[in-house]
């Protein structure tokens, strides 16, 4: 079965709809975002347990009017709690290929060509039909400059980017050339809590405001994964922090979903969230980030507030592209980790505004030349 081009569809009632498309001219088709193609036949896919995946493609495949097919009993439960104007189904791991393969033509996914093709090539044959891949980021971090990363990207023919940023990573990775379309996403998880805020609101009233004292300000800690770079700084973060917090601070720690966190927080101002999905809800709730090399330090430059960041491997910030993001706040040294909370009281984020807007700008903005 041959896969349409697409024509622009009508507006689904009751969504959170993205904005008008503009076509950049280029060599290759390049469109702003994604309201040109018609979504009547495809889905975004969760295969497996990748909880991480879950904030990115639950918002997408809400404002696009399509549906969001998980594998995962868990995944299935948190987006029905978590993300309001969603369609949601279960698809058993044995069957989904087939039943992808049968009833959709386009598949929007955080897995590389390569994985989904370990799910989708024997339905595909026996169907005799081509599944339509998009590949969509599920963040916007500084991990996989120094390891092999992106380049698992280098057999996709359409991409899904937030900005030039993003475009730039997979140019140095290797990964763009070979890109038949590139569609700009912009902020589109931000867009999706925005339409949602009341929902959120109480969401957030009920499972964290309530839950930690109110006249204190609250940072938040949301360290990365221990991956090939040894990003994370949770090992040698975690206790300091908890045993440095003062009366007037609350904590709120937010692992990535990768991180196993056992550990018992009997401070009344401390909380520990694991899985709590909505970042941008969480994110609207604090006053200060406090990262290593996630994604979310991204998502928290929307808000404008002061940004710190763990640097325990004592990695340098001019020649680390990892640490791009630190030059938007301050940077603090594994030597000074019992020292957190009185670093944060003392800075001054007014230095970084501009900096912090032109990285946002850089990372989030649709309209730009390539």
């Amino acid at each position: 079965m041959s896969i349409m081009r697409r024509s622009t569809p009508k507006p689904s009632q009751g969504r959170g709809r993205l904005s008008s498309p503009s076509i950049i001219p280029l060599k290759k088709r390049k469109s702003d975002i994604l309201l040109s193609m018609d979504w009547t036949h495809a889905i975004a896919l969760i295969h497996g347990n990748d909880k991480h995946h879950l904030d990115h493609l639950a918002p997408l495949a809400s404002q696009l009017g399509i549906p969001l097919i998980v594998t995962d009993v868990e995944i299935e439960t948190l987006a029905k709690r978590y993300y309001p104007n969603l369609t949601i189904f279960y698809f058993d791991p044995v069957s989904v290929g087939t039943r992808v393969v049968s009833k959709f033509d386009t598949v929007i996914s955080s897995l590389p060509k390569d994985l989904l093709d370990q799910i989708f090539f024997i339905p595909e044959n026996l169907q005799n039909k081509k599944l339509n891949y998009i590949w969509c980021p599920h963040g916007n971090s500084d991990k996989g400059h120094a390891s092999y990363f992106m380049e698992g990207l280098s057999k996709e023919k359409q991409a899904l980017v937030y900005g030039k940023r993003m475009v730039d990573f997979l140019k140095e990775k290797g990964v763009y050339e070979q890109l038949e379309e590139v569609k700009f996403l912009g902020n589109y998880r931000h867009q999706y809590f925005l339409s949602h805020t009341p929902f959120y609101q109480e969401v957030v009233e009920k499972e964290i405001v309530s839950k930690l004292p109110r006249e204190n300000k609250t940072v938040l800690y949301a360290p990365t994964w221990k991956d090939a770079e040894n990003s994370s700084s949770l090992e040698a973060a975690l206790k300091p922090l908890l045993e440095g917090l003062p009366k007037n601070w609350n904590l709120i720690v937010k692992p990535h979903p990768n991180l196993e966190v056992d550990i018992e927080v009997q401070k009344e101002n401390a909380l520990i969230l694991k899985d709590f999905p909505p970042i941008y809800a969480l994110l609207s709730a604090v006053d200060a980030y406090l990262g290593d090399m996630s994604s979310i330090g991204y998502d928290f430059l929307t808000f404008r507030k002061p940004m710190f960041f763990l640097n325990p491997n004592k990695r340098c910030p001019k020649k680390d592209k990892g640490l791009y993001l630190t030059r938007c706040g301050t940077l603090i040294a594994q030597s000074d980790f019992d020292k957190i909370f009185s670093i944060i009281e003392k800075s001054d984020s007014a230095p970084f505004a501009k900096v912090q807007e032109a990285v946002y700008n850089r990372t989030y903005e649709r309209n730009i030349t390539l």
